[in-house]
């Protein structure tokens, strides 16, 4: 080889070899698809046995999709086309173990246990397409019907014995205001519990029929008249009866009465006596016999 062959090659080395680094190095640019999101909803729709198997639960599934990639819309809604056709068979699967455990009359306690069990929800192709469900169940349709006429019977329940409590809240008020004003007309008698009693059922009486108050007022004090009328038959039958008896005798065989009818009437027991009031007079004794 001679020189000038020599120096031909070293020439053809520099060029390929001896460009400035720049040249060899230069930086490539990717363009990069953007990262694009498709949402879409579906409904799933199907039956499913209770406990026992006799009836079964009304099951509805909302499937919330999601594909989410640096893809086109068109390659992210194949993704969930893929999955989507499959889906209700996934959840009939999951959903009829848990169904299976409570009553068909239980739904309420069945739609939280398969809620639970499906709040994970489904994902798929590392997360590129995932479905969040929320499951909607009703009873069978004969069940139903029987909860309908059961919620009536009990709401018919409810409100006869709220009305009950507020008739006898209003009864009660009204009847001792009643009761007070007829007190006000026992001048000079003791307002105690036997009188207060008395006066009770003409209370509750006017309570419920205001309009009757003159006339019924008028009876009610008759009616007592017509017990202090009986009372002084009565003390007059009890006073023949200790002419003819022993005094012990007479105070042991007459003392309920005679105590109950002086409460009635207002009038004070002697252990009723206030401190310092004095003895009682002595009830007088049978003349001695001549």
């Amino acid at each position: 080889m001679t020189s000038t062959e020599r120096r031909s090659a070293w020439a053809r080395l520099r060029s390929l070899f001896g460009r400035p680094e720049s040249t060899l190095f230069a930086p490539v640019t990717v363009d990069l698809p953007e990262l694009l999101a498709v949402h879409r909803g579906s409904t799933v729709s199907f039956e499913t046995p209770a406990k026992g198997g006799g009836f079964t639960f009304q099951v509805e599934v909302r499937c919330d999709w999601c594909a989410e990639g640096r893809l086109d819309e068109a390659a992210l809604s194949s993704g969930i086309d893929r999955y989507q056709a499959s889906m209700a068979e996934r959840i009939s699967y999951r959903v009829r173990d848990i169904a299976r455990l409570y009553e068909p009359f239980h739904v309420e306690e069945a739609e939280c246990a398969v809620n639970d069990a499906l709040r994970e929800g489904e994902c798929f192709e590392n997360g590129l397409v995932t479905c969040t469900t929320v499951a909607h169940l009703q009873p069978a349709p004969e069940v139903l019907d029987k909860q309908r006429e059961a919620s009536l019977e009990l709401q018919e329940i409810e409100h006869k014995y709220a009305k009950s409590e507020l008739q006898v809240r209003l009864l009660r008020e009204a009847s001792e205001k009643w009761q007070d004003f007829l007190a006000e007309g026992l001048i000079g008698e003791r307002a105690d519990d036997d009188t207060m009693s008395w006066l009770t059922p003409w209370a509750v009486l006017l309570a419920e029929q205001p309009d009757r108050a003159a006339t019924e007022v008028g009876d009610m004090f008759q009616q007592r008249q017509n017990q202090v009328d009986r009372f002084v038959k009565l003390l007059g039958r009890q006073r023949k009866e200790y002419e003819s008896q022993d005094l012990y005798e007479f105070v042991i065989a007459n003392e309920q009465q005679l105590g109950h009818a002086m409460r009635l009437f207002g009038l004070p027991l002697p252990g009723d006596l206030p401190p310092g009031g004095g003895m009682p007079e002595p009830l007088p004794r049978r003349p001695a016999a001549g």
